[in-house]
């Protein structure tokens, strides 16, 4: 048995269209995918903007106006309350929104804004409020996503923060007049500091995913599906009408049972390897986040090989099949599969959503979308439960697969060899 096991782990490691499919096109693929898609996560980081700042008498007298800007370019700490104060706490600022260019005049801010070194200017009007002129081609390029996206997103995020901050002068300074006993008070400043973090960021993930590992991960699926044909060349060597291999294994001393259990375990050892190698390809190459949870992921693609090993065993026993019918059969099945998965496409992701939202069935029952579902189970959730599950989906389909091969292996009988 070990030496049979021997003879088709060799055998595997020489089937070229199997080792293309398993390692060569999904390290092609990623490849590709990192490269299509590699830049778009930067495209929505906030990044500084280049502004203008027009010192004139308005701002040198704007103490406020002049703490925040500063603030909002890092170059120095702000202030939690929108009026600083000797005792007021301060904290670092962790992203710059904007960088900023001295003026002395409109003029020379006109001149930076046509020659394209900043993209707008801020003043002050006198009563402590900021104003921000950008330029039109500055508002062309922020509303054409495929030519600067995250500089819609910044000129959005700086915007914002001026309006809070023009809001916050405006309420401070009409409840002082009101109340001038109030600009003594400790708790008031405190108060208004707190407007500034009315926003905070949640994540509902143990980490945030890379938004495009939906796609590497139908990848390795697909990849997995095509495993079936390591699978599929032991069941045929096997089989006597088939090949003359398979006639002198019939004749053999050892018995079917071990033989096909050496290259079931074969099968499994060299399809569990290969997508290792597309894994780690993917998770260090690609730089696709596992959430810290890679040795989760290893166990993903053991019980994925095994899957896909069960599968190819069925399709590798259906009786009176050339090898050839039966690999060609195999590809259709996983490139019609990975449709579902979203491999294909937004328009494919389109439908996998569909399917997941309104016939959920279907999704259960497509061994490829189960396989994608181990690595979604991996990032989008703290606990290991539904991992768990998909898990054991997973090997109920291999019984299923083991127990119908199986059945269709034990019934075939040979008239002459």
């Amino acid at each position: 048995m070990w030496t049979t096991f021997l003879v088709a782990l060799k055998a595997n490691l020489r089937n070229r269209p199997a080792l293309f499919w398993m390692i060569v096109f999904p390290i092609v693929l990623a490849t590709m995918f990192n490269g299509i898609f590699g830049g778009l996560s930067e495209g929505y980081e906030l990044k500084p903007v280049p502004m203008a700042v027009i010192e004139d008498a308005n701002w040198r007298q704007a103490g406020g106006a002049r703490t925040f800007i500063d603030a909002l370019s890092g170059s120095k700490e702000s202030s939690t309350s929108v009026a600083s104060s000797a005792d007021a706490p301060r904290t670092a600022i962790s992203q710059p929104l904007l960088t900023v260019t001295k003026v002395d005049n409109a003029k020379e801010a006109e001149r930076l804004l046509a020659d394209g070194t900043v993209r707008g200017y801020l003043t002050d009007d006198g009563n402590g409020r900021l104003a921000m002129t950008v330029s039109r081609a500055t508002v062309v390029a922020a509303d054409s996503a495929q030519q600067n996206i995250n500089l819609g997103i910044s000129l959005s995020a700086l915007r914002s923060a001026i309006d809070l901050y023009n809001r916050t002068d405006a309420v401070t300074r009409q409840t002082i007049a009101d109340n001038p006993q109030a600009s003594l008070s400790r708790n008031f400043w405190n108060n208004v500091g707190r407007n500034i973090n009315m926003i905070h960021e949640t994540s509902l993930t143990h980490f945030s995913p890379n938004a495009i590992a939906r796609y590497y991960y139908a990848l390795l699926a697909m990849s997995c599906m095509m495993a079936m044909g390591y699978a599929i060349s032991t069941v045929t060597a096997a089989q006597a009408n088939l090949s003359a291999l398979g006639i002198r294994r019939t004749a053999a001393p050892l018995s079917r049972v071990k033989q096909l259990v050496a290259g079931f375990l074969a099968c499994w050892l060299c399809s569990a390897g290969a997508l290792l190698i597309a894994l780690t390809y993917i998770r260090f190459a690609c730089d696709v986040s596992l959430g810290g949870r890679e040795p989760v992921a290893v166990l993903a693609v053991i019980v994925a090989a095994f899957m896909t090993s069960s599968a190819g065993t069925l399709l590798g026993a259906i009786p009176k099949l050339s090898y050839n019918t039966k690999y060609g059969l195999s590809s259709g099945i996983a490139c019609t599969l990975s449709l579902f998965t979203g491999l294909y496409g937004d328009f494919a992701m389109q439908i996998s959503d569909w399917i997941a939202r309104n016939a959920p069935i279907l999704g259960t029952i497509n061994p490829a979308q189960q396989v994608t579902n181990l690595f979604y189970d991996i990032l989008y959730y703290d606990s290991y439960q539904p991992f768990a599950a998909t898990c054991i989906t997973l090997l109920a389909m291999s019984a299923i697969f083991l127990t119908a091969g199986i059945a269709m292996l034990r019934r075939q009988r040979y008239e002459h060899l």
